[in-house]
Order: C-alpha cells, then sequence, then structure tokens
C-alpha cells in the first residue's frame, strides 16, 4: 500500500477492510491526479450479508463531490429503513433501486444555484446467500473475475455502449473511443436504473469501480487481481495499475466470494 500512496497522494485515500458472512472486501478511494476526489463508497453490513455502492459525481465546479456523497448517504438511509436482508435477490434488488430513484429525487432537489447540473452515477450491490443482486445508473461498473474470465454484469449507460449494442463498434474499439466518458443517464439528470441478480460461486471476485479505474485497466490486469490472495491484495494491485495512467479519480470496493455456493447461473 504505501509504494501506491507515493504516487496518488497520501492524505487523499480512504480505505476499509473486513469480512460479512462468506464475503470478504476492501475498498479504497482516491483523489488521485486531480484536485479534489468526487468518487464517495460505503459499504454496509445487512442481515445475511453485506451492501455496497461507489458513486462518481458529475461536473466539477457544479458540485458532483456534493451529488456522490449525497448519493450515498440516501443509500444507506434507504437500506436501513428498508430493512435490507440478503436472502430475496428480488427483494434485494427492488430496495436497491428504490434507493436510486430516492438519491436522484434528493440530487434534482438540490441541484439549484452554484449546484445547478450536478450529478453522478452510481452502481450498488447486495451479497448474500451465494447471491448478489445489482442495480447501476451511468457507468460505474461491477466486474465478475471468475475461473481467468472477466465480464461485466452491469451495462453501461454511455453513448459508447449504444454504438456497440447497435453493432456499430466493437466492445474492443469502445475502449479507446474518444467519446466513450459521455454517458446517457444519471443521478440527478436523464434517470434510470437496472437491476439484475447472479448466482456467486466460492472464489468470485467482484469489482464495484469508478471510470477512473474499469477504464484504465486491462482485462489481463483484472485477470491477475483475482489470483491475488485476499480482497486487499486485489484491491491494491488494481489500484497500483490504473494510478499509472488514469487521469481520474479512482474507487473501487473488491468483494472475495468464499464458503460453498451451488452454481446455477454462468456469466455470459
Amino acid at each position: 500500500m504505501k509504494t501506491i500512496l507515493l504516487s496518488i497522494r497520501v492524505g487523499e485515500m480512504r480505505s476499509d477492510t473486513g469480512t460479512r458472512e462468506q464475503f470478504e472486501y476492501h475498498a479504497i478511494s482516491v483523489a488521485g491526479v486531480r484536485p479534489v476526489n468526487e468518487d464517495a463508497w460505503c459499504i454496509a453490513p445487512v442481515d445475511g450479508g453485506l451492501a455496497c455502492a461507489v458513486a462518481d459525481g458529475i461536473g466539477g465546479h457544479e458540485a458532483g463531490d456534493v451529488a456522490s456523497a449525497l448519493a450515498i448517504r440516501i443509500f444507506r438511509e434507504t437500506i436501513q429503513e428498508a430493512g435490507l436482508t440478503a436472502g430475496d435477490p428480488e427483494t434485494a434488488a427492488a430496495i436497491l433501486k428504490q434507493a436510486h430513484t430516492l438519491a436522484h429525487e434528493a440530487i434534482r432537489e438540490q441541484a439549484t444555484g452554484n449546484r445547478s447540473g450536478m450529478g453522478t452515477t452510481f452502481v450498488s450491490a447486495c451479497f448474500g446467500n451465494g447471491m448478489v443482486s445489482l442495480c447501476n445508473t451511468g457507468d460505474s461498473r461491477c466486474t465478475l473475475i471468475r475461473a481467468g474470465t472477466v465480464c461485466s454484469l452491469t451495462k453501461d449507460h454511455s453513448f459508447v455502449q449504444s454504438l456497440v449494442d447497435r453493432e456499430v463498434i466493437t466492445q474492443e474499439e469502445a475502449l479507446t473511443h474518444p467519446m466513450k466518458h459521455i454517458i446517457t443517464h444519471s443521478l440527478g439528470a436523464d434517470f434510470a436504473a437496472d437491476c439484475t441478480s447472479h448466482r456467486l460461486l466460492a472464489g468470485d471476485t467482484l469489482v464495484l469501480s469508478s471510470d477512473g479505474l474499469h477504464d484504465y485497466v486491462t482485462q489481463e490486469t483484472m485477470c491477475m487481481a483475482g489470483e491475488a490472495l485476499t480482497a486487499e491484495e486485489s484491491a491494491s494491485f488494481l489500484m497500483e495499475a490504473a494510478a499509472k495512467t488514469s487521469n481520474d479519480n479512482i474507487t473501487l470496493i473488491v468483494v472475495r466470494v468464499h464458503g460453498k455456493t451451488i452454481p446455477q447461473e454462468e456469466c455470459d
């Protein structure tokens, strides 16, 4: 960790590590080369598992950091008031979507004066009972690393992703497209939230991240992170790799799955 921090400003790092049920986690967030960290994140215990979220604020001079922090606060309050549990993935997904919706409404209400136009991307997850329920708005992402393969469990709400969906460009071309940072949905603007649930296997590594991470690391790097012994080592490896080239804030939460699970769904 100290080697990483020397290059990404010691005072700007926030991190957390621990284990909840069968899920080991580690989170890191840094400002990177930017003067303000507009990303925000949280990890919260829920009955039977773990809930977490990553937000990436939009509009630096319009208080993107305020929007991301507000989204995280509303997320925490919503899952606590709803009594989120990890046993029912459909109910968990519905509560996650409710949190996205309430956060969007709160941001719109406070987007006045010099905060006009503020917004944030948002990805949230509930882990428990061998499952993960996800909800995403914008281009923050949840990536699954499993047995040497990497795939995104969320689909970016972005202009470039729409080109990929229409087969105008390939997924490989999307990685270097000059308009890859243009998003089509966010909290605070044109709102949408997509929810899915997925079966997990022992040994899976999942990464919730802002685009300051996943736009700057390769699939090969992601695969190598999945081979790390702990969630903390995996997160540190990804942070160090991204910090070499990223020109954005960098935030990630790594969740490692332990124990026995029954395979019912494979990642495409």
